[in-house]
């Protein structure tokens, strides 16, 4: 059986590790498992099939009512990637499955000479955000059905699709695998499954901050999804994921003894989701004010997280730029 350690690469920049950091049981393994990941996981794939199925309809009938349906699967798709690569675990992030279904940044003139070429093995021209630029172009939504009536671009289309399907999908197996891993008599999934996990939110955490530019006069293309316009749909979708995986450590806390710093962190993440959603949804729109204070919940809750709740747990946390995805 294929073993789905992580093999995380850890800094020791701000907890030192104890002699018995707290190690969940099978039982618990496997319930955080099907309630924060496995849910996620199956929304993707089911996204994901119904996008490669209505860009084959926009390819077998190119018409203006077709295309919209084809970007408002994008649009789900897209948020249901945000939401599980809000917090990886696992399998996917062994397979380093992010580069394959979102290579950024979006590089349209490569994309043009692979549509040229009919080769998708580039991982640079192919994934979500390859595929948002064939369906609106640089912010150019109007001018995208004359050209995907060309039949070389819209089979390139339909064959990232597929990919982005076939990529999801491929993680089916051994997401099953990984659970099986979790509640086996040896403990060695377990007694990493925390470390990992919370190592892996605290990326995430600094992935959103880094979405989320903080000066004045900002421009629409410093905002991931500028060409669909769902920057702060996409932001959110993420900010949603994070918090649902995050439910977990609440509650390891509580178990733990410590529902003080369980109230605590899930006040910090309410402040997140409340100070973030309160953005417009154009964020290039947004004051620089009210994205600092989104900014500064992300980094209030990470700082709770890394500091305190790691040295709650005894575990070693602390990312370098090369962990994670």
């Amino acid at each position: 059986m294929k073993r789905y350690f992580l093999g995380l690469s850890i800094a020791c920049a701000s907890v030192v590790a104890q002699a018995e950091p707290s190690v969940p049981d099978a039982v618990w393994s496997q319930a955080w498992l099907d309630a924060a990941y496995l849910p996620r996981h199956t929304v993707l794939t089911q996204s994901a099939d119904a996008l490669m199925r209505s860009v084959d309809l926009v390819c077998a009938q190119t018409n203006a009512h077709n295309l919209e349906q084809a970007r408002q699967t994008w649009l789900a798709t897209s948020k249901a990637w945000r939401a599980l690569d809000a917090a990886p675990a696992g399998p996917m992030v062994l397979e380093r499955i992010g580069r394959k279904i979102d290579f950024r940044p979006t590089r349209p003139d490569d994309i043009e000479v692979a549509i040229q070429t009919g080769d998708v093995s580039n991982a640079a021209t192919r994934g979500l955000p390859a595929i948002e630029y064939l369906l609106w172009g640089n912010a150019q939504p109007k001018a995208q059905l004359a050209k995907l009536k060309q039949p070389a671009r819209c089979a390139y289309l339909s064959k990232t699709a597929q990919q982005v399907a076939s990529h999801a999908h491929f993680l089916d197996q051994p997401w099953q695998t990984y659970r099986i891993e979790l509640g086996a008599e040896n403990p060695f999934f377990r007694e990493n499954l925390l470390s990992e996990h919370i190592n892996l939110l605290l990326s995430s955490m600094g992935s959103l901050q880094k979405r989320m530019p903080t000066a004045d006069g900002v421009k629409p293309e410093q905002f991931a999804e500028w060409r669909s316009g769902s920057s702060h749909a996409q932001f959110m979708a993420q900010v949603g994921g994070m918090n649902l995986a995050l439910q977990a450590v609440v509650q390891r806390l509580r178990a733990e003894g410590s529902a003080q710093l369980a109230d605590q962190v899930s006040v910090e993440m309410q402040q997140v989701q409340k100070r973030c959603e309160s953005l417009p949804q154009n964020l290039a729109q947004s004051a620089a004010k009210a994205r600092m204070a989104c900014h500064q919940a992300i980094t209030d809750l990470r700082a709770r997280v890394q500091v305190q709740v790691g040295e709650k747990l005894d575990l070693t946390l602390g990312f370098t730029e090369g962990d994670g995805d």
